[in-house]
């Protein structure tokens, strides 16, 4: 016998062992308990903290020379429970916090600031914003280790701790603190996929011909270490991504730079597993006949393709799964990192680890009257109309819509038009959840100034609200670029609306007396459609990264049904052609549609005015097939903190999961 077979043969008797795995359960589970309550109680006092001092400092105001304003603008500083939170440092930045009438703004931003004084250093950001979540993860520790004790995986678990104790103490070793977390999560991360597909497959043991062949489609693929080198290569890119992004830009751009390469690596590994697996394990058992045998037994050519596209799902959910907790781990090693200043780190809080909806402006409506009277005198003004009309080229009708359109743009256009020294304002409805909230809400906007300078600042001042009172902000921004500003929930009406009026001002502040202080900007100043929107949070992150999820997994399980189908009668390289041009078109669908709207072939030859019309068809109508597909997108709001709402997970499922993968 080889040293190699006995100590293999070794490791299985001690595996085998019942008092190896009750210690290895038993000592484990007292580790990971005593770190799980030892971080409750931080987690608690701080939790207790974010909620006390919001009350405390509510009502303070600085003219009134209140006790607590003035140690807030003088010191920096709050007494709270026989605790000093905050710093002399901060004193300024809380002076600017006042506003006119010495009342606190921003009371959120304070009481992040005075509070993350108090929380230590080894306490995951995370932990913070739920103070039950140790004990959650807590939980989810001791159910691993014991189900790993007690299945058989007692020997990998110890060789896992052992493993990721070793990458952690090397790279600790070398001063990458941050390096050895991620080295050290990336043995227990591929422990936790072969927990998750063991746990999967004892769910699968059932007397049922669909769960039998999706049992032996998972057990083929972990067979073929097919499923472990694709997960792998996303559970082993994930914890490495913090690695890569530049610790020196805004926190809520490497927050968000880290959410959207992680899920577009977990999503992508799926894809590429489903297509290349799916179509293997069919049209190999097809060619091999080893279809024959299986369909010679009690199993329906039915049942033979749904338990293959049921494993293929139950191998994507089971990745998505571990790469999503990944994923979560290392968020909250992101989000410890330093940030540029507290507004950067309450942006990651409110604007991007959240769940927000969005509104655009109401704009007048043109009326119906106005429009044709409008027309009526440029069909005047234009001859070659006029002749075309008289001279039967074209109608009336077909006069007039283009004309109709030009109208209507134009009068929208002007309402997104400010010149210099002028204010327009902008009406948002249905805010009244936001209001009651009381939440920050956010504006963005995207302006075109002049020439659009990219390295030149242009004045904008922001009225929040209609009344004479009505807070204003002044602002540069950057034309061309999205800019934000908060705000306050206390500006929306009662009835649910709110007014913002936008004016093209420059704002001087050390204007000479005599002078007027606001004075007209350089340029006038426009933007898109889409280019002022108001957002406001209407759920968490956590919920609405569990819908982009599902999202994800139903387009996959779309993909594998669609793979199982063409390769029962197509050979395995055709089928993966076929797949991938699909999936590819489906992917591209909403840039195949601008493309669609923009493409122009400038001749006044009828053969190539076909050939035009011809392949305006053919794109037409493959992006009217996939457009669902494309349309179901989850990653992309959700790294912009928007809602991924549970109609559109519902329309997704009626219409990928059931409708589309049921014809095929």
């Amino acid at each position: 016998m080889s040293f190699t077979d006995a100590v293999r043969e070794m490791l299985t008797a001690l595996g085998a062992n019942r008092w190896f795995r009750i210690a290895v359960a038993a000592v484990l589970s007292l580790v990971v308990g005593t770190a799980s309550l030892i971080t409750y109680r931080a987690t608690s006092q701080i939790d207790a903290l974010m909620k006390g001092v919001p009350e405390l400092i509510r009502d303070v105001n600085l003219k009134q020379n209140n006790p607590v304003a003035k140690q807030l603008a003088e010191k920096g500083t709050l007494d709270y429970g026989g605790l000093v939170l905050g710093n002399e440092a901060f004193a300024a930045r809380f002076q600017g916090l006042f506003n006119e009438e010495g009342k606190l703004e921003q009371i959120g931003v304070v009481t992040a600031t005075l509070v993350g004084t108090k929380v230590p250093d080894w306490l995951p950001r995370s932990f913070v914003d739920a103070p039950l979540l140790p004990l959650g993860l807590g939980a989810i520790a001791l159910a691993v280790i014991n189900f790993a004790a007690f299945s058989g995986l007692a020997v990998p678990l110890v060789g896992v701790v052992l493993g990721s104790a070793a990458l952690w103490g090397i790279a600790r070793a070398f001063g990458r603190i941050d390096l050895s977390v991620s080295l050290a999560a990336i043995p227990a991360l591929l422990l936790a996929f072969a927990l998750l597909i063991r746990a999967l497959l004892m769910l699968l043991d059932r007397a049922s011909p669909v769960f039998a062949v999706a049992g032996g489609v998972v057990r083929e693929a972990m067979r073929l270490r097919i499923a472990v080198v694709f997960a792998a290569v996303a559970i082993v890119t994930i914890p490495l991504l913090p690695q890569w992004i530049d610790p020196s830009s805004p926190l809520r751009y490497q927050v968000q730079t880290f959410l959207s390469r992680s899920l577009d690596a977990m999503y992508l590994v799926c894809a590429l597993l489903t297509v290349f697996f799916a179509c293997a394990t069919v049209a190999f058992e097809i060619r091999d006949r080893q279809a024959w045998m299986t369909l010679t037994k009690p199993v329906s050519r039915l049942s033979w393709l749904t338990g293959k596209w049921l494993g293929l799902v139950i191998l994507n959910a089971a990745i998505l799964s571990v790469c999503t907790l990944a994923m979560i781990a290392f968020l909250a090693q992101m989000r410890a990192r330093p940030s540029i200043d507290m507004y950067d780190r309450a942006a990651v809080r409110e604007e991007v680890l959240v769940a927000r909806a969005g509104g655009s402006p109401v704009y007048r409506e043109l009326p119906p009257a106005e429009i044709e009277a409008a027309v009526k005198e440029l069909i005047a003004a234009d001859p070659n109309a006029r002749a075309d009309i008289e001279e039967g080229r074209r109608t009336e009708l077909e006069v007039q819509k283009p004309l109709a359109r030009v109208v209507y743009e134009g009068y929208l256009n002007e309402q997104r038009a400010i010149g210099p020294g002028e204010e327009e304002s902008y009406t948002f409805t249905g805010l009244g959840a936001a209001r009651e909230l009381g939440a920050m809400l956010t504006l963005k906007y995207k302006f075109y100034a002049g020439e659009s300078d990219p390295h030149a600042l242009y004045p904008v001042i922001f009225i929040l609200g209609d009344t004479p009172d009505a807070r204003w902000v002044d602002k540069q921004f950057v034309a061309a670029q999205t800019n934000v500003i908060s705000v306050p929930a206390s500006a929306i009406k009662p009835d649910g609306t709110l007014v913002i009026r936008i004016a093209n001002l420059r704002y001087n502040a050390k204007a000479p007396e005599g002078m007027p202080s606001f004075v007209p900007g350089d340029s006038s100043l426009g933007f898109d459609p889409d280019g002022l929107e108001l957002l406001y949070k209407v759920d968490d992150f956590g919920p609405n990264l569990l819908r982009a999820q599902i999202v994800n997994l139903l387009k996959l399980s779309f993909v594998a049904m669609l793979a199982v189908t063409l390769s029962s009668f197509l050979s395995f390289p055709v089928a993966c052609l076929v797949v991938f041009t699909i999936f590819a078109a489906g992917s591209l669908a909403p840039y195949l549609a601008t493309s669609i709207d923009q493409y122009r072939i400038r001749t006044d030859s009828g053969f190539l005015k076909a050939v035009e019309s011809v392949i305006r068809g053919i794109a037409t109508g493959t992006e009217f097939s996939v457009r669902a597909f494309g349309e179901a997108r989850a990653s992309g709001p959700l790294v912009e903190g928007r809602l991924v709402s549970w109609e559109v997970v519902v329309r997704t499922f009626a219409l990928i999961g059931v409708a589309w993968s049921g014809l095929l």
